[in-house]
């Protein structure tokens, strides 16, 4: 019997654990298996090996574990393997099979410009993309140590840029790596642009999320006239429900594909023009 098992990051925050939790009813509810589960790598419960244990409880003779997260990082290559290795120990009739994180996919780009309109960002500006504003997005990342993980997330500033006809699109990260969120806030600050959108790359609320506002609410102190706007983690997005609903069925069908959706998307609508 199959089983999917969905993996996230996991925090401290219980807000940010039953948001995960409702998101994944949401993507359980457009999969047609029997047995789905899920758990967390860290700072909640339950853990990878309880919710593969939950799995073969259940009857369940092949898991398709799925790594609810945004880029491939130590977590993805390194930990949650060691796990699955661990489970094909204690489990030597199951079969396992891993699938991709969400990686650099182009809707993923087209939901961080709708949390840009949620934040005020005009749609109107959005109509000749030759005409750059002056306005600045600051794209946060988690962060890692892992430099794959970190580059994506330059790719994907590069992405927006294209998208949206800002000034300038700047990263920084909340740990693990430089810059760290304080030099992302510090560069803005001493650019010129009128308003500066900042974009947190997280999926779901939690301790780095607060503190984030927390800072930004005191820098905006220092800006004068100029104005900085927090836009929202992507949380239940209903496009999020379908790139992992997307990463479920290409595992149970064993059509694992390179990473590079943003090339599938992106040459998809250049061939309907």
């Amino acid at each position: 019997m199959k089983a999917v098992l969905y993996i996230g990051h996991g925090t401290r925050v219980k807000e940010g654990v039953r948001q995960y939790e409702a998101f994944i009813e949401k993507v359980k509810a457009a999969i047609d298996v029997p047995i789905q589960q899920h758990c967390f790598i860290e700072l909640a419960e339950p853990s990878i090996q309880a919710g593969i244990d939950t799995c073969v409880e259940r009857g369940a003779t092949e898991i398709a574990i799925v790594p609810v997260l945004l880029l491939a990082a130590g977590h993805a290559k390194l930990d949650i393997p060691e796990e699955i290795d661990e489970a094909k120990e204690k489990h030597p009739s199951v079969t396992f099979r891993y699938g991709r994180v969400i990686g650099i996919d182009q809707r993923m780009v087209n939901m961080v410009v709708d949390r840009l309109y949620e934040a005020g960002f005009p749609q109107q500006q959005l109509t000749d993309i030759e005409k750059r504003e002056d306005i600045a997005i600051l794209l946060v990342g988690r962060g890692s140590s892992d430099p794959d993980a970190n580059s994506d997330l330059a790719k994907l500033a590069r992405l927006i840029w294209e998208a949206v006809p800002v000034d300038v699109v700047e990263t920084c990260y909340l740990a693990a790596t430089k810059p760290s969120f304080d030099d992302g806030l510090d560069r803005v600050k001493r650019m010129s642009n009128k308003k500066v959108y900042v974009l947190p790359y997280l999926l779901f609320t939690g301790l780095l999320m607060k503190q984030m506002a927390v800072k930004i609410e005191k820098l905006q102190e220092d800006l004068g006239d100029r104005s900085i706007h927090l836009c929202d983690y992507l949380g239940y997005h209903p496009t999020l429900i379908d790139i992992i609903a997307d990463r479920v069925e290409e595992l149970l069908e064993d059509n694992v594909r390179v990473n590079c959706d943003a090339c599938k998307y992106r040459f998809a609508a250049i061939a309907s023009k």
